[in-house]
């Protein structure tokens, strides 16, 4: 390392410890605040869980260089000895495992990778090994019930030429779920990640985000969260103090080039990026996304944040894909000949994804339907209501909702169960209850689990409460 990239790197290490300590000190009266919390048997919980990251990218290299430190409580219920973490840019590590397609590869395989060069629990070093896209660390020293548990970590992540959502292409760095994440554990189940060609196979805990994002000052960013302050260094880079509250991931993009068009609808400021040039169909965008938040806010619950954000990124493989408070669609969405109806439903669906996903989470991995199928009936609901549309005749019963995705061996058969089966579900239930109870379900399921896990069960039993009939031969039919 040279003389003058070490002293770039110190400066942002200094900023990211400074901003750190700052925060902690903020921090003891919310911990002491979320004592009385329901704390038993899921950890880490959203509360009292918070990373603090320090990003500095290297283009040249395409190299994101990171500190994390997670602050958190053992909250489990019982002694840990162990933890486990999803590391998805391993994902991309060789060629029979990367999940992206092969003509998302515009040049030709080109490895990923995320690599941890320390690693501390509560300031003692520990040892972990990779499994895949997962990191198991064993604690130097079993972790009794309510401690506190602080993580530290340095790692890189090298960012592969790809078109997908982790990659970059035509100075677009399209950085989703690329930092190390804590895992759920739930009783003795640990909620690991599974990588897989399709889907999304993650399951995360809700947690506030302090990032600080380092960048050469030709580019610009959007991430989750929002910027709370910017400064230009004498170096040609520019530093960006991040703020996320409440957020299922944190999600980056940084982007050459790009325009970004704002607009505040009925009090919420929503925001578009896309490559220049493309103003018509972003100001339309921006229009439909602040009507969709408005009806899903008015109909299930209000939207949690002051902004929501859309981007046009150079994708394969998705046509779009949700973070919380941010999404991602494919630049094929541009062209002025792209069908309106299908680009409509889509952004609807993403959408969709910041209550079922974003607050209301699930394991993506063993229950798909349970935030895809919703996504689909609320985007359907939307554009009947807002657009005239008919929505999907009939129900399909028999489709088996309880398959996990490691049980599907296609995409078709992914998108069967999570998408079809999923919608389904729904409007079976609307041809049973009215579409009045079925939104009052909704409801109730939002307000049980906002910003927390919930499960097939969680479900069934906001239906049953609504419902105020047995719906036993309605759940057998798909569980």
């Amino acid at each position: 390392m040279s003389k003058y990239r070490f002293y770039l790197v110190a400066i942002v290490i200094g900023v990211f410890c400074a901003a750190y300590f700052i925060y902690a000190e903020q921090k003891g009266d919310t911990l002491a605040v979320s004592s009385n919390l329901e704390r038993a048997g899921i950890f880490p919980q959203p509360e009292l869980t918070n990373y603090n990251m320090g990003l500095y990218l290297d283009i040249n290299n395409r190299i994101l260089h990171g500190t994390t430190v997670i602050d958190t409580i053992n909250t489990s219920g019982k002694t840990l000895k162990e933890l486990w973490f999803t590391a998805y840019p391993n994902a991309f590590h060789s060629p029979s495992r990367t999940p992206a397609p092969v003509d998302a590869y515009y040049s030709g395989f080109n490895e990923g990778w995320l690599k941890i060069d320390s690693f501390k629990v509560n300031g003692t070093p520990v040892e972990y090994q990779e499994e895949d896209i997962s990191v198991r660390a064993v604690l130097p020293a079993p972790l009794l019930p309510e401690k506190d548990l602080k993580i530290e970590m340095t790692w890189r992540g090298k960012i592969p030429k790809l078109a997908y959502r982790y990659g970059c292409q035509k100075g677009v760095y399209m950085l989703g779920n690329f930092y190390p994440t804590l895992n759920v554990l739930s009783g003795q189940d640990w909620h690991n990640s599974y990588n897989s060609a399709f889907g999304d196979p993650f399951c995360f805990q809700v947690a506030d985000y302090q990032v600080t994002v380092n960048l050469p000052e030709t580019y610009n960013m959007v991430s989750t969260g929002n910027v709370t302050n910017i400064l230009a260094e004498d170096n040609g880079r520019t530093v960006y103090w991040v703020q996320a509250d409440r957020v299922r991931d944190f999600c980056l993009l940084v982007m050459y080039d790009y325009q970004e068009l704002s607009q505040e609808i009925k009090g919420r400021n929503i925001k578009c990026y896309a490559p220049s040039n493309n103003s018509c169909i972003v100001n339309r965008i921006v229009e439909q996304s602040g009507e969709i938040l408005d009806y899903y806010s008015s109909a299930i619950g209000s939207y949690p944040y002051p902004d929501f954000k859309v981007a046009f990124v150079p994708m394969k493989g998705f046509h779009g894909m949700e973070y919380s408070g941010l999404i991602f669609l494919r630049e094929e969405f541009l062209n002025p000949g792209y069908d309106e109806n299908k680009r409509q439903f889509i952004l609807a669906h993403e959408i969709a994804h910041q209550w079922w996903y974003g607050m209301v989470g699930n394991d993506q991995f063993r229950e798909p339907w349970l935030d895809e199928g919703l996504a689909n009936w609320s985007a359907y609901k939307y554009l009947e209501k807002y657009q005239g549309q008919s929505t999907p005749a009939g129900c399909r019963p028999g489709i088996k909702l309880t398959k996990q995705l490691g049980e599907m061996r296609s995409t078709r058969d992914y998108y069967n169960t999570a998408y079809d089966g999923g919608e389904a579900f729904w409007f079976g239930l609307e041809q049973e209850l009215g579409e009045e109870t079925v939104i009052k379900v909704l409801r109730s399921y939002l307000a049980d689990n906002k910003f927390k896990i919930a499960t097939s069960e969680d479900l069934l039993a906001a239906i049953k409460k609504e419902a105020g009939q047995d719906m036993e031969y309605y759940f057998n039919k798909w569980l």
